[in-house]
């Protein structure tokens, strides 16, 4: 499967990374979140850090498109994200 990029700020489907004290939160759409209606939604967002799958939360309609995830901050972070419509769509930690 193709995996999509580009810039956090323009685009909705892109996961924006943040981190926290004790891990990360993903949040897909910025400023606003991309819609999670029956129609169109995200199916699932994933962590991966220094190359490792560490997390991956399902979502569901109506759920808010954000996960956090407890873990060990790593050199290289990036998360992907699944729209039912658009697909894989990775974004890095800026």
């Amino acid at each position: 499967m193709e995996v999509f990029t580009g810039n956090v700020n323009e685009e909705r489907h892109v996961p924006f990374v943040e981190e926290l004290k004790d891990g990360y939160r993903i949040s897909v759409g910025k400023p606003s979140f991309h819609p999670m209606d029956e129609a169109h939604y995200i199916e699932f967002i994933e962590l991966y850090v220094n190359g490792e799958l560490v997390g991956k939360k399902e979502l569901k309609p109506g759920e808010l498109p954000v996960a956090e995830f407890k873990v060990k901050h790593g050199k290289q972070v990036f998360a992907r994200e699944l729209c039912n419509l658009h697909g894989l769509w990775q974004g890095e930690l800026e």
